[in-house]
C-alpha cells in the first residue's frame, strides 16, 4: 500500500512539474540572457509571448523568439550569413561576424563595410541583374532602406529583443521591414596639439568662421550617409546657402567616406573634423592626440537601419542575425570599440549617454524627401 501512495505521489509531481514548465518555458531551451527569451511588441498590434522553444506571429510578420531551436537549426544548415553594411569600419564589422559565429558555430559570416552610396548601387545592381548574393543590409543613409521597402525587396521581420532598444528607436517601421541596427552620434572631433583650447569650436555654427580656414576634414555629403545626413540637419538649422557658402570659403578638406576625417585629425593634416564620435574616442583610446566636442547646437545623431533582403539565400541565418543585433553581447561588443549600442543598459567608457545628449536627427520622411536635393547642390558646390 505504502509502494502505491509513493507511486501515486511521484506520478503527481512530475504531472505538476510539467504542466509548471510548459506555461513558463524550459530555460534549458535557450542560451541567450533570460531578458531576450520572449517576443517584442510592435506597433501593429500586441506580440504573442511564446517560450524560447517556440515560434509566433505578430499581425502575419514573422516572429521569433530569441534562440528558438528551430531557427538555430536553420541556420546552421544554411551555414551562411552575407552582411552588407555602412556602419563603423570594416573590423568591427569583422569583430561582430566572429562574434556571431562563435556564438552559432557552422554559420560562416562574410561581411563588407563601403560608403552608403557605393554599398547601395552594389546591392541593387546586384538584385537587377537577379545574383542573390546578400542576406542583410545596414546603412546610414534610411532613405535607401525606405526606398527598399517601397520596392518590395525587404523580409518583414520582428526580430526577438525589440524590449531592450532604446524606446524611441525600437520601432523605426512600423511594418517591421526594416530595424534600428545601429546609433551614431557625430561630434566636432580635432587634434589636441593642432589647435589651442581657447579656440577650439563650440558649435556646428563656429565652423563658417574665417579662423578655421584650411584646418577642417569630413566625408562627402553625397557618398556617406553620415555625412548627408549632417548636411540636412545643417540645412534645417541654418539654410543652405547661409551655412554652407560659408562653410566652403573655409577650405575643408573632403574626403569619401567620414572615416578619412579621423585620419586627418590623427596625423595632424587637418586640425578639426565632423566625425562618428565612437572613432575619435576609439583613437583617443590607443594614445593619439585627439579628442571631442559635443556641439552646443545638437549632436547629430544618424539612425542607422538593418533589413533582411527579401530574396536572402540564407534567410533563417538572417533572422537569427536581427536577433543577435537586439543581444546585450552585441551592445557590449560595439561598446568596446566605443560605439553607441542601441541598448539603454550598456554604457560607452568617456561618452554621454544618448538620454544625456542634445540628439539633432532629421525624420526619416525628411531625409527620403530632402537627401537626393542635398546630395545634388553638395556636388554642385564641392564637386564631391
Amino acid at each position: 500500500m505504502g509502494k502505491k501512495i509513493r507511486g501515486i505521489s511521484i506520478a503527481l509531481v512530475a504531472l505538476f512539474l510539467v504542466t509548471f514548465l510548459a506555461a513558463c518555458g524550459d530555460p534549458t531551451a535557450t542560451t541567450a540572457p533570460a531578458t531576450t527569451t520572449t517576443a517584442a511588441t510592435t506597433t501593429a498590434a500586441p506580440a504573442t509571448t511564446t517560450t524560447a522553444a517556440a515560434a509566433t506571429t505578430t499581425a502575419g510578420i514573422a516572429t521569433s523568439a530569441a534562440d528558438d531551436p528551430a531557427l538555430v537549426e536553420a541556420a546552421k544548415k544554411e551555414g551562411k550569413l552575407v552582411w552588407y553594411t555602412v556602419w563603423f569600419n570594416q573590423d568591427i564589422v569583422n569583430e561582430i561576424g566572429a562574434a556571431f559565429s562563435a556564438k552559432y558555430p557552422g554559420i560562416k559570416f562574410e561581411g563588407t563595410r563601403n560608403v552608403a552610396a557605393t554599398i547601395y548601387q552594389k546591392l541593387t545592381q546586384e538584385m537587377q541583374a537577379g545574383i542573390k548574393n546578400v542576406d542583410v543590409f545596414g546603412t546610414t543613409d534610411i532613405s535607401q532602406m525606405i526606398e527598399l521597402k517601397e520596392q518590395g525587396k525587404l523580409l518583414q521581420y520582428n526580430p526577438a529583443g525589440k524590449e531592450n532598444i532604446i524606446q524611441q528607436y525600437r520601432n523605426p517601421d512600423n511594418d517591421n521591414n526594416y530595424q534600428t541596427g545601429a546609433l551614431i552620434p557625430l561630434v566636432i572631433g580635432y587634434n589636441t596639439t593642432k589647435i589651442k583650447a581657447e579656440e577650439l569650436p563650440k558649435s556646428w555654427q563656429d565652423l563658417t568662421q574665417d579662423k578655421y580656414k584650411d584646418k577642417m576634414s569630413t566625408g562627402s555629403g553625397a557618398a556617406s550617409g553620415q555625412v548627408g545626413t549632417w548636411a540636412l540637419s545643417m540645412q534645417q538649422k541654418y539654410g543652405w546657402d547661409a551655412y554652407f557658402n560659408a562653410f566652403n570659403k573655409q577650405n575643408p578638406k573632403l574626403g569619401r567616406s567620414i572615416n578619412d576625417a579621423v585620419t586627418d585629425i590623427v596625423s595632424g593634416e587637418r586640425a578639426i573634423g565632423i566625425v562618428p564620435l565612437g572613432q575619435v574616442l576609439a583613437s583617443k583610446a590607443k594614445g593619439n592626440p585627439v579628442d571631442a566636442i559635443y556641439p552646443s547646437d545638437g549632436t547629430v545623431v544618424v539612425v542607422s537601419p538593418v533589413g533582411i533582403v527579401k530574396d536572402a539565400p540564407h534567410p533563417a541565418a538572417s533572422k537569427l542575425f536581427l536577433n543577435f543585433l537586439n543581444s546585450k553581447e552585441y551592445a557590449e561588443l560595439v561598446a568596446k570599440y566605443f560605439e553607441q549600442p542601441i541598448r539603454g543598459d550598456i554604457a560607452v567608457t568617456g561618452a554621454k549617454a544618448i538620454k544625456d545628449l542634445q540628439v539633432v536627427t532629421p525624420k526619416p520622411e525628411e531625409i527620403r524627401k530632402d537627401l537626393p536635393d542635398i546630395i545634388k547642390k553638395w556636388k554642385t558646390l564641392f564637386g564631391a
